[in-house]
This record gives C-alpha cells, structure tokens and sequence, in this order.
C-alpha cells in the first residue's frame, strides 16, 4: 500500500481557510467523514487530540502530520490540507504550517500508519516538493507532484531487469548515519550511471529490504556498517564491507570498486565469519553493538538519579523518592550485562548473547565494572564461537542440543570460573581513573576529546570518544561525558550560526540552517557532515579546533551529567549548567570566528596567487 492508494483529489483541502491548530484539525477530521474515510467525526476528533497531547505532530519545514487509529475508521486513508498563510501549529521549529496531512487508519491495522508516516517523509524532505505542494493551484496537480517521486521509483524498478549494485548501510544509534550514506550512494550512483538499492537498517528498523531477487541480479553487494547486519543472504556473492562513514566519504571510490571485476566472493557459514573482514574494525563493530543497546538505558539512570535532588527539595513522599532510586539504580546496574551480552551476540550470535548475560550478571555481584564487563563480553563471544565449531564434529543427532544445551552450560561455567579466578583484581584501576585532576590535566583530557568528537563526526574516532564518555558514567567521571556531548553538539551549532550572519554558504545550503540549529541542540553532530566534508579548511578544521576549545572548557569548570545524551534539553540535569551553557556559546562563537577568518586567508591567498 502506497501514497497514491490513500489519497485521492476529493480528500485534498487547497487554501483553507483555517487560522490555527483547532480549526485545521476539525476541517481534516470533516474531509475524513464527508470521503467516507470514518464513523464518527467526534470519535475521531478525540483520537488525534489523544494523539497530539504526546507530543505535537508538527515536525517542521512548514509540514504537520496527524495521525491515529481509531476503531471508527473505516479503512487507511489520508486527507491534505494546504494553508498559503500558514497556520499556528505548535511546531517542532515553532514555525507556521503551510502543509498537513491526516493518516486515519483501524484500530486493528497494527503499525500501517508508521509505514504511510515513513512514506511521507521520504516525499517530503525534498524542499522543492514542499514547495510545489504549498504552491499547488489544483488538487490534481497536488497530486501528481505528491506521487511523481514514488512512480518514478516504482517504474524504475520495474524496467530495471539488472541492478549493478546492491546495498546495506546501518550505524551503531541508526539515526544519521544510515540514511546520510543512502542518500550520497543513491545520488552518487545516479551521477555515475549506476543502478543501485540500499537498505537502510536505523532506528526504525529495515527499511527498503534487499529481495532474494535484487540480490541474485545485481553484480556486487556493499555493506556499509558499522554494527551486525544479516550476511548470510549474500553467499557467494562479490561483497564488499566497508564501515559506514566510507559510504559518506569515499563515494565515488566505492561505487568504482564496487563496478569493477576485482572483488573478493563472501563465503557464508553457519556462524560469523570473522575472516572476512579486518580484526580492529571486528572488534569496532561489536563494542558498538553492544554500546548502542544501553544508550537509552542510562538516560533512564542517568535522568532518574539527577531529579533525586529536586524531588528532595520538593518535599515529596520518601517513598517515591525510594522508588526513583531504585528504579536507577536497576537501570545502571543492568546496563553492564545487556552491553556484555550484545558484543558476544554480535560475535557469535544467540548462544553467546545468554552466556555472557548469565555470566556478566555475576560479574557485576563480585564487584566488576564496565571494563570487565566489555572483556567479558569479547572473551564469552569468541569462546562460544570456537566451542560450537568443535560440537560440529557431534554426531548429527546431538548437534541439536549444542545451542540450548551444550553450548549454555559450558560456556556459563567456563565464564564463571573465569571471573571467579580474576574477582580479586576488579576495581583496583578505578582509584586510578577517578582520582582528582589537576586543572591542566582537565583541560588537555577535555581538549583531547573536543578533537576526538569533531575529527570523523560518527567515525571510529568520534564513536571512541563518546565510548569514554560512556565508560566515565559507570565508573563515576561524569565529567567526560559532558566533554564528549558538548563538543559533539558544537559543529551543527557553528555552521548555523556561519550561516546566519555571513554569506559563506549559497542559498541552498543556507535553507538548513535552522534544522542545523535544532540538530546541534539536541546533541546530532552528523548534522555538519555535508558541510565539514565539502569544505575540510574552511569549515572542517575551526570545528575542530573550536571543539578542543569547548572540551577544554567544560573539563575546566567541573561540568558533568550521569547520562549519554539528551543535548540542550537535559541542561537542567547538568552540574554547573551554567558554565556549560557558556562553553557552548564561547565555543561557537570562536569556532565562527575561525570559519570567517580561515575564509578570508584562503581568499587572499586565491586573490594573490591569479595577481602574481
């Protein structure tokens, strides 16, 4: 089911004449029963007002989405609403809304309107199509214009009886990354003639999913990620693995080798093939596999032990207070097993992931902490992974039982003679790491993890940095991790505000300005990734530097937070937010400063050398 299927000419509004939120949602809920689309205007009314009291469905870019489900809709359905005047919608950006629209769908229709939500967007982050919808002066041409991109993409596929490529692109927290490095191997292709799918697998899941078909025509497979993507498929099929940030990067030298003849076939087995590919980016990929699972995790810790103060203040109820702190301090101490049994997971698949969750709940009884925990996590995946390639050589009757039987109680108790044998050492570096620093000390650490954050923005190198930032949260160096996010929040920040007040970028690129001004906020660097890479000397190296600033800073004045993420909006969570606000205003201010300066040097020089 698509976009055109839901929508149709009679259920389009052109110039409403609706003057906020109220009225437009009452004007599309009508649209809705006059089409036929639901029952009960009322019922229906109340189900989206349901829906926006979670959160406004006001995304920004002048667009709203309202949404439910509602046992008085008849079948999925949409209906559009153009406003040229714009209308007050409490949006994300707190800009007016030029254009809606209204999925309606069953109550029994499970996730069908994340599928249309997910198809709309894609649409729609095309400016120009926005723009063309606003504009629209009929619903016919509304129409065409909404559903030209899907057509096009529906006849290619159809006319393509041969892919050249294939793709997968996926990175740790699946939110930037993955869909950075489908749109530059999609657009990159089209300029080099190459017909290409991607699948992306982020935060909602996979999406565009790679057919047995698609992968049986097309001549190689790319996989660009940094976390545990499903290889079996790809048997015996020219494969190239590259982690995501080369897709973003090195495009271009991708989709050539990618052409060419010389490409290594992936032989797939029954278990990872660790082989294939080079053991430090091995090793890269299941640290963050097991580090993306516990993000959320913490913030649940990290939030709920810094509200205990407030709620002291407050004077509640001990007993509320009791269950805050319990509820934290479950969260932090299950985050240590979870981590653990995902790297094993992404070692050795299922039978690892219960062996080092049994053992790494243990592991935290006799005092191991997050360093041990990720040992564990290395030790119990590999030693599952040789142990079920010695039970193959079992009669075939017994290799049944290797994952739920053997494999569980051998390597449970090879683990946890293990941790008992080297329980005496745990925790004797901890002292160490947590000892005071002098402030000269504070600022290099800070200075060090600012160049870290900004040098590979969501590469190897930045995922490091935010891996010590989450390392300092288990083990009570707090202040790191307000290093690591204020220098990550720092590039999307400089670049708007360089956009802002000097004419450095074209027009184009100047309409984002404001969507890196949110993304900087809430702490989503790969917002500067387009810009930093276009223009290494003018933009990529003062961010870098103005980072080092920024990360100095907040070590410097004992900035700190229990959590790994959350940005502006957890500012009254922070120790000393203040001077982390500060840090951040200096440090994006200096970095635009530097941006305009190295503009103008490069400039001069260009200016000298044509003279000479």
């Amino acid at each position: 089911m698509n976009i055109k299927d839901l929508l149709k000419e009679d259920s389009i509004i052109l110039d409403t004449t609706a003057t906020n939120k109220e009225e437009a949602i009452q004007e599309m809920v009508a649209k809705h029963y006059q089409c036929g689309h639901i029952q009960n205007q009322d019922i229906y009314y109340q189900a989206i007002l349901e829906r926006e009291k979670l959160s406004s469905t006001g995304i920004g870019h002048f667009i709203a989405i309202p949404h439910a489900q509602s046992e008085t809709v008849n079948y999925p359905s949409l209906v559009a609403m153009v406003s040229p005047k714009g209308i007050e919608y409490d949006s994300l950006d707190q800009k007016p809304v030029h254009l809606l629209f209204m999925i309606a769908v069953p109550k029994e229709a499970g996730s069908k309107h994340l599928e249309i939500l997910a198809q709309l967007c894609q649409i729609l982050m095309d400016e120009k199509i926005v723009d063309q919808l606003i504009h629209s002066s009929h619903e016919k041409e509304f129409l065409s214009i909404l559903c030209h991109d899907l057509e096009k993409k529906e006849d290619q596929k159809e006319e393509s009886k041969e892919l050249d490529i294939v793709a997968v692109t996926a990175c740790p927290t699946g939110i930037a990354h993955t869909y950075i490095a489908e749109k530059a191997l999609i657009e990159k292709a089209k300029e080099m003639n190459i017909s290409i799918k991607v699948e992306t697998n982020g935060a909602s899941g996979i999406q565009n999913t790679l057919t047995k078909e698609d992968i049986q025509k097309a001549r190689c497979v790319i996989v660009a990620a940094d976390k545990k993507v499903e290889m079996e498929r790809f048997h015996h099929k020219p494969l190239i693995q590259v982690p995501v940030t080369k897709a973003i990067y090195h495009t271009e030298e991708l989709l050539q080798k990618a052409m060419s003849s010389n490409i290594e076939v992936y032989q797939s087995s029954e278990q990872k093939q660790e082989t294939n590919e080079k053991g430090i980016r091995r090793i890269y990929q299941h640290l963050m596999s097991g580090i993306s699972q516990i993000i959320p995790i913490l913030m649940i810790s990290g939030i709920f032990i810094s509200l205990i103060p407030y709620i002291q203040n407050m004077g509640i109820e001990s007993e509320y207070l009791t269950l805050i702190y319990y509820i934290a301090t479950l969260a932090i101490n299950i985050a240590i097993p979870i981590m653990s049994a995902f790297i094993s997971d992404s070692i050795a698949g299922k039978p690892a992931f219960i062996v080092s969750l049994v053992s790494s709940i243990l592991l935290i009884n006799m005092q191991g902490n997050v360093i041990e925990g990720i040992i564990l996590g290395y030790i119990a995946g590999y030693f599952v992974l040789s142990l079920s390639r010695i039970l193959r050589y079992l009669p075939k009757d017994f290799q049944s039982l290797s994952p739920n039987l053997f494999i569980p109680l051998i390597g449970s108790f090879v683990m946890g003679v293990i941790i008992y044998l080297t329980s005496p050492y745990f925790a004797s570096y901890i002292s160490l790491m947590t000892q005071e620093l002098n402030p000269v000390m504070l600022i290099l650490i800070g200075a060090l993890l600012g160049i870290m954050m900004s040098i590979d923005l969501g590469g190897p190198i930045n995922k490091t940095a935010y891996t010590i930032g989450i390392i300092g949260i288990f083990i009570g160096r707090y202040d790191l991790m307000s290093a690591v996010m204020l220098t990550g929040m720092l590039p999307p920040l400089i670049i708007w505000l360089t956009m802002l007040i000097t004419h450095i970028f074209n027009d184009e690129e100047r309409k984002q300005k404001w969507s890196c001004l949110f993304n900087g906020l809430c702490f989503v660097s790969e917002a500067a990734i387009p810009y930093m890479q276009k223009n290494k000397y003018t933009i990529h190296y003062p961010c870098i530097v103005a980072s080092a600033i920024a990360g100095a800073l907040t070590m410097y004045f004992g900035c700190s937070q229990a959590f790994p993420h959350g940005g502006i909006w957890t500012i009254m969570f922070i120790n000393q937010p203040l001077y982390f606000v500060f840090s951040l205003v200096l440090s994006t201010v200096i970095g635009t400063l530097f941006i305009i300066f190295t503009k103008y040097l490069l400039s001069h020089f260009h200016k000298t050398r044509v003279e000479s």
